[in-house]
């Protein structure tokens, strides 16, 4: 078999490692029109019982591509364990690559996944905040941050992740889009991440040295 061959066969076995454990963020919610009482897509989100609701239920979806990663894993450490094939070697690679983008948190302050319990809590405890920031305090979870409608005034800076709901963008190019961004968004939170975080300690050690 040709090298060309061979690279075609890596190529798609690491697609399918990378997208096959992703299905549930394509098919629960979005498909079954589980939208009940959000807005639709890309409107805001008014911070509420449904939405706390949704992010439960996006968090188990999450959990549930971790069962559905275990397929390809399985699959190709089988055939590894028979033949050095490039298929199996793919799939297995795409599914490590999933797994680092999910095991590395991009803030460290709210804990392990896309969707943490303490993220959850804090957008809950919005809910009922401390004070108020204005007379009327509407509070919605925009794309880049969580705003009070009436005052501008940002509660959380914290981008909204993909809650499910049916993309305004269409099914395809939907689809595409989340499953290139791992139903997080696509700006960047307000907090230090772990890799930058990382980035700016080697940095301050080799300015001791």
């Amino acid at each position: 078999m040709s090298l060309t061959a061979d690279v075609i066969r890596l190529v798609v076995g690491m697609l399918v490692g990378m997208v096959l454990p992703r299905l549930p963020l394509l098919f629960f919610t979005r498909f079954l029109s589980m939208e009940r009482e959000l807005p639709p897509h890309p409107d805001s989100v008014p911070i509420s019982v449904p939405l706390i609701q949704r992010l439960l239920l996006m968090r188990r979806v999450h959990l549930m591509c971790w069962i559905t990663a275990l397929l390809p894993l399985g699959l190709g450490l089988w055939i590894l364990q028979n033949s050095p094939e490039p298929f199996a070697l793919g799939m297995v690679a795409g599914v490590s690559w999933f797994a680092i983008t999910r095991v590395v948190p991009e803030d460290i302050e709210q804990g392990l996944g896309i969707l943490p319990l303490s993220m959850i809590k804090s957008v809950n405890n919005l809910r009922e905040p401390e004070a108020d920031c204005c007379g009327n305090p509407e509070l919605y979870w925009e794309v880049r941050a969580v705003r009070c409608k009436q005052c501008r005034h940002v509660a959380m800076d914290l981008p909204r992740p993909d809650l499910g709901r049916m993309r305004s963008d269409g099914r395809l190019k939907g689809s595409l889009r989340v499953l290139l961004t791992d139903g997080r968004s696509v700006f960047p939170t307000g907090v230090t991440s772990v890799l930058s975080e990382s980035a700016e300690l080697l940095s301050q050690v080799a300015e001791e040295e």
